[in-house]
């Protein structure tokens, strides 16, 4: 069954065959759906992009080989079939992972989709010219090849359980791009395709104006035949007060990534659906330690104690979201349940730095060898629960004696790549607030590994340990998930000994749309556009 197909039947059996027809909202087009979102974006290439927004973008333009489903299973895209043991996909030896193409694949300029195309992006992938975000887990492979039109095979240095299902999973960095397009660009960090790409995706750009509206239709070769919407209008307004204003006015027919301070509103809205389903996106605190004062755990830990944590997520994230402290998602089949390691306790903090050698000054903000604890809090600006959040961490900090000083920036800035000077990447930053999208699989190699530290990869603290590098070798060498289970739970516990972040919630994705829209399924991974091939108005 294609993936439209199965999305299809879905979506019926959720409508009921029985549902009472209704006149359309007068401020309904039909046919076209106006998407509002408060993100910048850094590229429309997901090769050179890491946001959580490319990611969601991908889902429309691109294919990848596999993508994930609503309940956060990994199915088909460009294959046929995920590769398991069972259908041949992993060898016996789980070093060689073989991916089947679909025959009827076109991009959007008609030309076919073959294997040499899957192959000619992963050589961009590693290709050290380019301005990726990320090389995990491309650098996994020993040799990716096209046997034939259809086959890509791919030899790993050793078994790698996340790497079947992240390998080319639609999004970030996992999209299939066109050879014939692209082979004589020498690199794509500047190339015009990056604002006007041909992917083979259900929907083809027709026109973006950058950062502002993104006009999309439908892709008349792809795979899944017409889908069903005729157009989208993808808009980039930096304010939710502006964009809950839009939907009001139906300037828009679906708000993506509400604040939690708005849940309550949206929901009373007439002619208006919602959900909040939680995510595997984790909003977090994160650390630099790639430079002073948090180079020296103790100064991390003692953030840490001085931060409510409990009472943030329910004052500031109004306890929509799931609270917890770790990176491995509470629903996980992985959550090994630990308590936090660093809860608040404001005279343990307080110690801690007295111990690290920062003594409190005559204002209450600690000096060490003639220099005051001043730090930056950084996120992306416009971003009402996080610039609240900021306001709460400011407050606490202080009281254990650190002057904060809040610096916020558009998300293109902040996510950008290495290369790009994005400010997390290339450490221009203390504490950081942001969210973290993670893929079922609980493995975190891409953000606390100790080879992927930027450019290598999004471990934006900087800590290297060679103990969390084991473990995680370790986890990913077996494919059965009981031994992985026990793994996880001494990982998720060297996590919180080091504190690369510390988690504040697990954040609900918060939408709401048009009640003449159908089919809107949100994800507990990856992208609520999941599905938006099935998609109706």
């Amino acid at each position: 069954m294609t993936r439209r197909a199965a999305a299809s039947l879905c979506a019926l059996a959720l409508l009921g065959a029985t549902s009472p027809a209704r006149a359309r909202n007068p401020w309904t087009q039909a046919g076209h759906v106006r998407i509002g979102v408060v993100r910048t974006l850094d590229s429309l290439n997901p090769l050179l992009s890491g946001q959580a927004a490319s990611t969601d973008l991908a889902q429309f333009l691109f294919d990848g080989l596999i993508r994930y489903d609503d309940a956060g299973n990994a199915i088909p895209d460009a294959a046929t079939a995920v590769p398991t043991r069972a259908n041949g996909g992993i060898s016996a030896d789980g070093k060689t992972i073989t991916y089947h193409l679909r025959r009827d694949l076109r991009f959007s300029d008609g030309v076919p989709l073959r294997a040499e195309d899957v192959v000619y992006t992963y050589r961009q992938d590693v290709n050290p010219h380019n301005n990726v975000p990320y090389h995990f887990p491309y650098d996994l492979p020993t040799s990716v090849t096209a046997t034939d039109p259809y086959t890509v095979v791919v030899r790993l240095k050793a078994p790698s359980a996340p790497f079947v299902a992240s390998f080319f999973r639609c999004g970030a960095q996992g999209v299939i791009l066109p050879k014939h397009l692209l082979a004589n660009v020498p690199d794509f960090n500047r190339a015009p395709f990056n604002t006007h790409p041909v992917g083979s995706g259900p929907f083809m750009v027709e026109r973006y104006d950058i950062n502002s509206t993104l006009e999309m239709v439908p892709n008349p070769y792809w795979f899944g035949g017409k889908p069903g919407l005729k157009r989208v209008t993808y808009r980039i307004i930096p304010s939710e007060n502006t964009l809950l204003v839009a939907l009001r006015t139906h300037e828009i027919d679906f708000y993506f990534g509400a604040p939690e301070q708005q849940y309550a509103e949206l929901r009373s809205l007439p002619h208006v659906s919602s959900s909040a389903a939680p995510s595997q996106q984790y909003e977090m605190v994160a650390f630099n330690a790639r430079r002073e004062p948090f180079s020296d755990v103790r100064v991390r830990r003692a953030a840490a104690k001085a931060i409510d944590w409990k009472n943030l997520a329910a004052t500031t994230y109004l306890n929509v979201d799931l609270a917890d402290w770790g990176d491995i998602f509470p629903k996980s089949w992985a959550y090994p349940n630990l308590p936090d390691p660093n809860p608040f306790d404001l005279a343990r903090a307080r110690a801690l730095l007295d111990e690290a050698g920062w003594q409190p000054g005559p204002d209450g903000i600690r000096t060490k060898n003639g220099k005051r604890l001043e730090v930056t809090l950084s996120t992306v600006a416009g971003v009402m629960v996080r610039e609240n959040a900021e306001v709460a961490l400011q407050s606490q900090l202080h009281a254990a004696g650190f002057d904060v000083q809040v610096r916020n920036a558009p998300a293109n800035m902040l996510f950008a790549p290495y290369g790009a000077g994005g400010l997390l990447a290339t450490g221009k930053f203390d504490l950081g607030i942001y969210a973290w999208t993670k893929n079922p699989d609980p493995d975190d190699t891409q953000t606390t590994g100790p080879g992927y530290i930027p450019p290598h990869g999004a471990n934006y603290a900087g800590i290297v340990d060679p103990e969390m590098g084991r473990l995680q070798l370790r986890a990913s060498a077996v494919y059965e998930r009981g031994p992985r289970r026990a793994i996880y739970a001494q990982l998720e516990r060297r996590f919180g000994e080091l504190l690369f972040s510390h988690t504040i919630v697990w954040r609900a994705n918060i939408n709401a749309w048009n009640d003449d829209l159908h089919g809107v399924k949100p994800a507990v991974a990856v992208s609520d556009f999941w599905n938006v091939a099935d998609w109706s108005i």
